[in-house]
Parts: structure tokens; sequence; C-alpha cells
């Protein structure tokens, strides 16, 4: 007997720390918020996924709360399709913001006693990481993204000044498997 195999046009993306994020298929979070994250500690388990099951990895403000980010990372890879847009966004080391108000100098928590900063990046810091673990294309924007009128201000006014990267609170990072 032939069985026709179904092949669904859905792209598979799997929000890695997602939060309350609902971007995505398929959700994994140390704290999950609803019934539909899987509840998976990124920093030591194996996500719960076969491989090259994805078409894209999202995530989203996590890698700065790891104390193991390459494992993360190679996780990553793994679940993800050949061909398939690894996506992360994280904060910019390189923000005045950082700096000036000392907030990501290691005491930050968000009311989780294992939520803390451990390390923030420049874009090129993460484009070492996936270029070691055989990513590809890699390319990174930066982010303006503050909610505060006055430091919106500054930031677009750093944003076309020599000291650009100053005026970014974050970047986003895509890479091809």
């Amino acid at each position: 007997m032939f069985m026709k195999r179904f092949v669904g046009s859905k792209k598979r993306i799997l929000n890695v720390g997602c939060g309350s994020d609902t971007y995505g298929t398929h959700f994994v979070d140390l704290y999950p918020t609803r019934k539909e994250v899987v509840k998976c500690n990124v920093d030591e388990e194996r996500l719960p996924f076969r491989s090259n099951f994805f078409d894209e990895v999202y995530s989203k403000n996590l890698l700065e709360h790891l104390r193991n980010p390459s494992f993360c990372l190679k996780e990553m890879k793994r679940v993800l399709k050949k061909g398939g847009e690894l996506v992360i966004i994280t904060d910019n080391a390189s923000y005045w913001v950082w700096a000036v108000g000392k907030t990501h100098h290691g005491g930050y928590s968000s009311g989780f006693s294992e939520d803390k900063h451990y390390s923030i990046y420049l874009p090129e810091h993460l484009v070492n990481h996936l270029k070691k673990l055989g990513f590809r294309r890699i390319r990174f924007d930066f982010i303006l993204d503050s909610d505060n009128f006055l430091i919106k201000m500054i930031d677009k006014f750093l944003s076309l000044t020599p000291l650009r990267r100053l005026g970014f609170k974050r970047f986003k990072i895509v890479a091809l498997k």
C-alpha cells in the first residue's frame, strides 16, 4: 500500500528562553509561563527535540544569563535543520546605559535567584562563537530599543555619530547552519 507523505508548509520555530514571548511554534524556558512551554535548563540539559528538526531557532535576551553559552549554542545548532536560520537577540556590551547605570555589573536579578547576568557580548564575540561552531553567512544589526524618551533621543543621536555602537541597547545576529 502506498502512503502519501504529508509535507506541511508550516515553518517550525523553536523559541529558546521564551519567557512570555509567543513567537515560534515550540517553546523552552527554565521558568515556563504557559502550558505549551517545555521546562529545560539550556545551560546544562539537551534541548528535548530531535536533531535537524527546526527551520529556525530563535532566542531573545537569553545568552547573557547563561553560565555555559557554548553548550546552549551547540544544542541550538543540533536541533536546527541544514540551511536553517539561527536568530539571537542579546544585550550590546558597548551600550552606554549599562556603563553609566551599572545595571549589568553582575547584580541584576528579575526575581528568580538563578536569573543573573554572567556574560555580555559585543557582536564580534558572538560571531566568534558561531564561526567556531561552523555557522555560515553570519550577520548582525544593532537595535534601537528604549522606552524612555530621553534615553531614546540620546541613543538616536549616538547612533548617528562615530560612537554609534554606544547608542544601541541590543543587537540581532542571524546565521545559517
